[in-house]
């Protein structure tokens, strides 16, 4: 038997170097809803790593599932008004998908996150305020990608 061999739980998080920019994931969902997709993805993504969740990679195969997902469902959306299958009127109402999509999967991260962020407080480990980053990304960043000329199909996956 070798002494350096340790039990450990399936669903306990992993210690990284990164534990000091953990945060509570209601940040980076709140991120999400107010300063756009990708922006909120990309802190999902990096919290993941810094929560040592095991199920990160789970979570940043719904990182790329909304990503992609939001392509696809805008480029249907596109093809569908070009082919009249969607007047005018409806194309508001059809564009809801894409952010249906966007908001089930932050969701989901939330929900996957915060049991890793239970267990990390719980076992003593802390989590910094996002306040300030949250306001940093919802204010200035979100400002600077609006002024951003972007293709609309870039546009439909990260604001």
């Amino acid at each position: 038997m070798s002494a350096h061999l340790r039990y450990r739980l399936p669903d306990e998080p992993r210690p990284t170097g990164w534990a000091h920019a953990a945060v509570d994931p209601m940040w980076p969902l709140l991120t999400l809803m107010l300063a756009g997709n990708g922006l909120g993805l990309l802190w999902f993504a990096i919290n993941a790593r810094a929560l040592g969740s095991p199920t990160a990679i789970k979570e940043w195969t719904l990182v790329v599932v909304s990503l992609i997902g939001s392509a696809a469902l805008s480029v249907a959306l596109a093809w569908g008004a070009q082919q009249a299958l969607l007047s005018p009127e409806a194309m508001p109402y059809a564009r809801l998908s894409i952010d249906l999509l966007q908001l089930g999967v932050g969701y989901a991260l939330f929900l996957s996150q915060s049991r890793c962020a239970e267990l990390v407080q719980h076992y003593g480990g802390v989590l910094r305020n996002g306040l300030p980053a949250f306001l940093i990304v919802a204010v200035i960043a979100r400002r600077v990608l609006a002024e951003l000329r972007l293709p609309e199909l870039l546009q439909a996956v990260l604001v």
